[in-house]
């Protein structure tokens, strides 16, 4: 036995390097996830935009599809269903904040609020709610995209760390089995 005691034969612990790869592709997740709220903040912008010009680029409903549709929602109902969601995802993102609840990563909120536009512009009264709709839309996505964004380089600071304490472990591994192969070759 060699002076460096019994881990002198230390070999590479199976599972290493399957971890160290599952790591890495965590981090790959981890680092697309906290840019996947700017694609969804990007999209609300080009819809506001063509929102602004009340919707101009699409066609105009034929009188057909709009007694198809019915009656729009008037204006004041559809501004109380938007505080009501705006207010509402505002306290839902602070309350997985305050718990440290993984963040909702999706498109849901700019399709919800293309849907105030939308009724907004069926009801005729899009010009005049154009910036209520665009500041909530604003405030709410933009709290979530921060939230998004700081849990997620939270988490990829914990991942970093345990893939570089990996690592460091590795090479310190291998400089035992270099010591332990150079005191068994001089041992002789």
């Amino acid at each position: 036995m060699s002076q460096l005691g019994p881990h002198a034969d230390v070999q590479q612990v199976p599972g290493r390097d399957d971890l160290k790869q599952r790591l890495e592709a965590r981090i790959q997740r981890l680092e697309r996830a906290a840019g996947n709220g700017l694609w969804s903040m990007v999209l609300f912008l080009v819809i506001s935009f063509f929102a602004f010009d009340g919707f101009a680029i699409l066609p105009d409903l034929s009188d057909d599809v709009r007694r198809m549709l019915g009656k729009p929602p008037p204006g004041e109902m559809i501004s109380l269903a938007l505080v009501v969601y705006a207010f509402s995802c505002i306290v839902r993102t602070l309350a997985r904040m305050s718990h440290n609840i993984k963040p909702y990563a999706g498109l849901m909120h700019a399709a919800f609020f293309t849907a105030f536009y939308t009724f907004y512009q069926l009801s005729g009264v899009l010009q005049d709610n154009f910036w209520a709709v665009f500041f909530a839309g604003l405030s709410v996505m933009g709290l979530d995209n921060y939230y998004l964004w700081a849990h997620s380089n939270h988490a990829l600071s914990k991942e970093r760390a345990l893939l570089e304490s990996m690592r460091r472990g590795g090479e310190e591994e291998g400089e035992v089995k270099q010591a332990g192969t150079g005191a068994k070759k001089g041992g002789r």
